[in-house]
């Protein structure tokens, strides 16, 4: 139907309706401006307005609001049955014969012709509520021709959508004040409930707020008597018309309005507002519940204050940590920064979400592989002691643990407890670097590079960056026995299935490790931030020159992940994640642990795996432990795992009794005797003579050698291997400017010459090593036996100036 036709009709139906002059007066200035504004596009639509979003935490508290298409608040929709109260009300005040016209209420508009006339100037409107939602929907100046077109477009909107539809409109666009539009946004802006649900007295004191919504607003003292005097006029014009009884409006005069304050951002909740109301955004709902407890987010946040107060003499600038349900993966505390306006120390960043090297934070599930592969077990000898480590280009370093010590024999317990980097990665070198970086993409880490030779073996120590958010998915997937634990950001959202990404019993043995205080001895003291009084499996890790301290434990039902650092990856001074994180850890678990589900019994340790038996092994080399060994301890062994070989460190070795060296076969058993001795292999001996152990000799008698001709002359040179590219720094004194050169001896009473591009610079016997004070220059190293014409396959050195 076209305009002029609707408009035709709509005027047609107002002709019965006129009973006097001032009606006629009216409908000829109507039609006077007709001819004028029918070269106008009325409007006849409803327009639909984006709703904004508001995000509440758990408990319905306010944590921030995504603004509507317009940059206002509201726009909410009203339920299917609209509140009798709010409807009662509004026409009322607004349109007491809204039922009975159609867009425009002709009395009216002769009084308004009238008055305006005199005055040369708008008066007075006389607007319907067809009138006002035509000029919500499209403001403008207040003019006699603005006016008219309102008129013709409430005629339009009634013929088109009906009295219910347009009331509708007129309850979710109306201004309420501030920034709010639409009654359902009011009413819990205002009152902090449905519109359905709002007595007489709140009813009344919305409904009035449209006429003057700057000037009525409910939060200053003068606004708030303004708008109670509008509201009690209401009253009383509803007990008037029959719709509140005489109790109810003496009821409703004397009523405490229960208007709430005014909602605000909590300052240490602002990551987490940004976060949440961008994922509301794309969600239907114009309220969303978040998995954020403000209560655990503004305890968490203290708590990370205080640690960074603690350790910021040390170089530490800022902080971050999530705190995850395990049972739902609720996100109940999200913090970004230490504060987000802190310009110095770029607060406005969200940490959570930014990528930085993990330090030992990965090692773990590299553990967990080689557990599900089946190549290790909890008893697995891992020896800590120098590994060089080349690259497929053939170059080759000495990597290091972060005390700078080794500690020999370690079994996995141990090495994993400890956090030892030597033993990670010797674990690394047999589950496979792209094995694990499949593992880590699967279980969510993003931007991983397949270039070949990005990571290496450098996996284990913190190579690949993640975000703090990344590593708790994956703890989360140890917290959950293997599987994956989706992380939720709303109470409704489904739950997503989760997927098994390592074997059960894998997962639960690493949990079992990492919860068991005996098994971080001697790395954390007793009594430190890493020991819990209940179950708690926690792992620190520490990037590369101090930059990044994480610290990531969970219990039976939650988990705690905290880093700190810089924004600009500033060194810190000796701030790990066992000095720097693991505090703040501690504390966040046991604040939220004290209220979390109290009613679930709390843990005491978290058990092995169901089909685990446990073994008596020795604790230097994980084999059965023997009559000899001198201490032993219990382990558990998935079925099929447990050793079946005595403990080979601690044995009988015959000795000479003259020099205290090996006996050999010719020695005479008068100068035989046998003693219990630490018989460590080879690879241990240089660790062995630091830690001043008493261990069997690896050298036979002079006095009684085996027969030497039935043993073939051999050397080799053990370390370094392959080709070394090492550089040059002219400041470091030539004292410490030094490679350390071994060799493994066939027979071992047979010394040895170092040569280095042929020359001579060492003359050595057992155990055959020798510091080479370098000098720039590609140079070719070679170990030559004295007696014998056997050269060693020759080493490549280069010393780049």
């Amino acid at each position: 139907m076209s305009v002029r036709r609707t408009v035709a009709d709509a005027l047609l139906r107002l002709v019965p309706r006129l009973r006097s002059r001032r009606a006629w007066l009216a409908l000829s200035a109507l039609l006077a401006c007709a001819g004028a504004l029918y070269v106008h596009a009325l409007n006849d639509q409803l327009r639909i307005v984006e709703p904004s979003r508001l995000v509440v935490d758990r408990r319905g508290r306010y944590l921030g609001e995504v603004p509507a298409g317009d940059g206002e608040l509201g726009y909410w929709p009203l339920p299917y049955v609209m509140p009798e109260r709010i409807v009662a009300a509004t026409i009322v005040t607004e349109d007491q014969h809204f039922h009975e016209h159609p867009g425009v209420y002709l009395p009216s508009v002769a009084r308004a012709v009238l008055q305006n006339a005199r005055n040369v100037r708008v008066i007075s409107g006389a607007s319907t509520l067809a009138m006002q939602v035509a000029r919500m929907q499209d403001p403008g100046s207040r003019t006699l021709l603005r006016k008219m077109s309102e008129a013709l477009e409430a005629l339009l909107l009634i013929h088109e959508h009906g009295h219910e539809q347009v009331l509708r409109q007129y309850l979710t666009i109306a201004p309420y004040g501030n920034r709010a539009h639409g009654v359902v946004r009011a009413a819990r802006l205002y009152f902090d409930k449905p519109a359905e649900d709002l007595s007489w007295a709140q009813a009344a004191f919305l409904v009035g707020l449209p006429q003057m919504p700057g000037r009525m607003n409910p939060w200053s003292p003068a606004g708030l008597r303004r708008a109670k005097k509008r509201s009690h006029r209401i009253l009383r014009e509803l007990h008037a018309k029959g719709l509140l009884s005489a109790v109810e409006l003496e009821q409703s005069l004397s009523a405490d309005l229960g208007i709430v304050p005014r909602p605000s951002r909590r300052p240490e909740a602002l990551h987490a507002v940004l976060e949440w109301s961008a994922q509301a955004k794309r969600r239907q709902s114009p309220i969303s519940v978040a998995t954020i407890d403000l209560e655990i987010q503004e305890q968490a946040a203290a708590i990370l204050r205080d640690n960074l107060a603690r350790i910021e003499d040390s170089g530490a600038g800022n902080t971050s940590a999530l705190v995850v349900d395990t049972a739902t993966g609720d996100i109940l505390a999200w913090v970004g920064s230490r504060d987000f306006f802190s310009e110095e120390h770029k607060g406005a960043i969200d940490f959570v979400r930014t990528r930085r090297s993990p330090g030992s934070a990965l090692k773990p599930f590299l553990y967990a592989l080689g557990l599900e592969k089946g190549v290790f077990t909890a008893a697995s000898e891992l020896p800590d002691t120098p590994m060089d480590v080349r690259s497929d280009t053939g170059g080759a370093y000495l990597p290091e643990n972060i005390n700078h010590t080794f500690m020999g024999p370690m079994l996995l317990r141990e090495a994993l407890g400890n956090s030892r980097n030597i033993p990670a990665l010797r674990v690394l070198s047999e589950v496979g670097v792209e094995p694990a970086l499949r593992f880590f993409e699967n279980a969510g880490v993003g931007n991983i590079s397949w270039e070949p030779d990005r990571y290496g073996l450098g996996l284990a120590i913190g190579n690949l960056p993640v975000t703090l958010e990344e590593l708790a998915q994956l703890y989360g997937v140890l917290a959950r026995e293997g599987e994956s634990l989706p992380l939720r950001r709303f109470v409704d959202e489904p739950q997503v299935p989760s997927r098994r990404l390592l074997n059960r019993e894998a997962a639960q043995l690493i949990r079992h490790i990492l919860s068991d205080p005996l098994a971080r001895r001697p790395m954390f003291p007793v009594g430190g931030a890493l020991d819990f009084p209940y179950a708690v499996a926690v792992k620190t890790g520490t990037s590369q020159g101090y930059r990044d301290a994480w610290t990531v434990a969970f219990s039976d039902r939650l988990l705690v992940a905290v880093w700190v650092g810089n924004h600009d990856w500033r060194r810190m001074r000796g701030v790990g994640g066992a000095s720097g994180a693991a505090a703040a850890a501690h504390q966040i678990m046991d604040r939220v642990m004290a209220d979390h589900r109290p009613w679930q019994p709390v843990l005491d340790t978290f058990p092995p795996p169901e089909r685990a038996v446990a073994v008596d092994i020795c604790p230097l080399s994980g084999r059965l432990a023997s009559t000899d060994c001198p201490h032993r301890k219990s382990e558990w062994f998935l079925p099929g795992t447990a050793p079946t070989e005595p403990c080979p460190f601690h044995a009988k070795v015959k000795l000479d009794r003259r020099n205290g060296l090996r006996a050999g076969l010719s020695c005479p058993e008068s100068e035989v005797i046998s003693r219990v001795m630490l018989d460590l292999p080879d690879i241990y001996t240089q660790w062995a003579r630091s830690q001043h152990l008493d261990v069997s000799p690896r050298q036979e008698s002079p006095l009684c050698p085996s027969r030497e001709e039935s043993v073939l002359p051999k050397v080799v040179i053990r370390e370094p291997r392959g080709q070394v590219r090492l550089l040059f720094d002219p400041d470091t004194p030539a004292s410490a400017s030094t490679l350390r050169l071994a060799a493994e001896v066939t027979p071992s009473t047979e010394p040895i010459v170092w040569l280095v591009d042929g020359v001579p610079v060492a003359t050595v016997s057992y155990p055959y090593e020798y510091r080479w004070s370098v000098t720039p220059g590609k140079h070719v190293i070679t170990a030559a036996m004295s007696r014998h014409p056997e050269v060693s396959p020759p080493l490549t050195v280069v010393v780049e100036d």
